[in-house]
């Protein structure tokens, strides 16, 4: 319903764009209630006039608070101004932190999870930064980045991502690190280009394949991602937002466990992700991102979205995954026994998918006990394995350790 307005509802003057044209209708009514009317006025006219009068009353409403959550974001946003440099995308600005000098090796990127602001994975950032060129970024509509032109799709964001590279002067070659739906991202930018990427590593990446056909949830878990990131966009415009990962860290629960640790690893960069989260921008593209798994935009997106089998030649490509069931993702559900037992079956081979991408790529597990988050868990071992792919690109390591298969 919401989607026609993402572009004007992601800029924090959207809600007194809307408080202006509900006092106009409100204006409007009253007008037409006092046009000249010969004898008795009509119950139409009458009507017209409580209606202009109560919306005119809630134009002031939407309007004061339109104005009040407008001066809080614009003043969080000139208290944390970008750390790094808004590059010029195409008519938008693209923020882009580049820290580090790679001297002969490759530069590594990384990529969050979800639509996540770059600095959702800082830690590992600045764990690098000393030893190698290290960049974080923010997709269009996060962080630090102007919202951009919606509709959000990977495939465009994988344009994006390359022309804020060329344009920051970025020359690589790259090691792409990207986390969850960032993988998703990472894999698109490698397959359009090969020559300017050195390895993936895929940390528990999202293939297309468990939004598609998860007997499970799926594309219809993504349509309650979408309702609830317009809701909390709409709150944020309106000055009723509160940061959902607040109570959430409080609730000792595995999610609660994850976002303390989580907030505890960024805890330098913390209020600035805050600020940046106050944002509508940050829900209206991450509604959007996640529509493109919708029946009636998948089929045509698909093509543009998916790596194909053997589609990244020989390139190294890290596939590093929790050793650990299905349970966690699929128990939960009350599902019965026989569909949660094909359920998990999907989940356990999807998480696999990407080893089909390249004659190069590899099955890495990660420490026992760790879980789909792993690199909030355990991020000395995401670190290890970066380490050990770049002494392996630089000629100075056979290969990178850990639960290893090749394909």
């Amino acid at each position: 319903m919401l989607t026609p307005f993402y572009a004007l509802l992601s800029h924090p003057w959207g809600g007194v764009a809307i408080g202006v044209v509900v006092a106009a209708i409100g204006v409007l009514l009253l007008l037409v209630s006092r046009r000249p009317i010969t004898g008795q006025r009509t119950g139409r006219a009458r009507l017209a006039r409580a209606l202009g009068v109560l919306v005119a009353a809630f134009s002031v409403f939407v309007l004061a608070a339109a104005a009040v959550s407008m001066i809080e974001i614009r003043r969080l946003a000139s208290q944390h101004p970008a750390p790094g440099t808004l590059v010029d995308v195409g008519g938008y600005r693209m923020h882009i932190l580049a820290e580090g000098d790679a001297g002969d090796g490759p530069t590594v990127i990384w990529i969050p999870g979800g639509h996540a602001q770059g600095l959702a994975l800082h830690h590992l950032h600045s764990a690098i930064r000393g030893e190698t060129r290290s960049i974080l970024f923010d997709r269009p509509g996060t962080g630090w980045s102007d919202p951009g032109p919606y509709p959000r799709r990977t495939a465009t964001e994988a344009v994006e991502f390359a022309t804020l590279l060329e344009q920051a002067g970025e020359e690589g070659p790259f090691v792409l690190a990207g986390h969850s739906y960032g993988g998703l991202l990472a894999a698109n930018y490698a397959r359009r280009h090969p020559e300017r990427t050195a390895a993936v590593v895929l940390l528990d990446a999202s293939p297309p394949d468990a939004f598609i056909y998860a007997p499970a949830y799926g594309a219809a878990a993504l349509d309650g991602l979408v309702r609830d990131a317009e809701r909390q966009g709409l709150d944020k415009i309106f000055g009723g937002w509160t940061n959902p990962e607040i109570a959430m860290a409080d609730n000792e629960t595995e999610v609660g466990e994850i976002l303390r640790k989580q907030r505890r690893l960024l805890a330098d960069v913390g209020e600035a992700m805050a600020a940046n989260a106050r944002r509508p921008a940050a829900s209206f593209a991450s509604a959007s991102i996640f529509q493109e798994f919708s029946p009636g935009i998948v089929s045509s997106a698909a093509p543009d979205l998916v790596v194909y089998d053997g589609e990244l030649g020989d390139m190294p490509v890290l596939v590093v995954i929790p050793d650990d069931p299905a349970d966690a993702i699929i128990d939960p559900l009350g599902m019965e026994e026989a569909a949660a037992s094909r359920a998990k079956n999907f989940f356990v081979r999807m998480r696999v998918r990407y080893l089909e991408i390249s004659s190069d790529a590899r099955l890495v597990h990660t420490p026992p006990g760790t879980g789909h988050n792993y690199p909030y868990e355990t991020p000395e071992f995401v670190l290890d394995v970066v380490r050990q792919l770049l002494a392996e690109l630089s000629g100075d390591h056979a290969e990178v350790a850990g639960d290893e298969d090749s394909r």
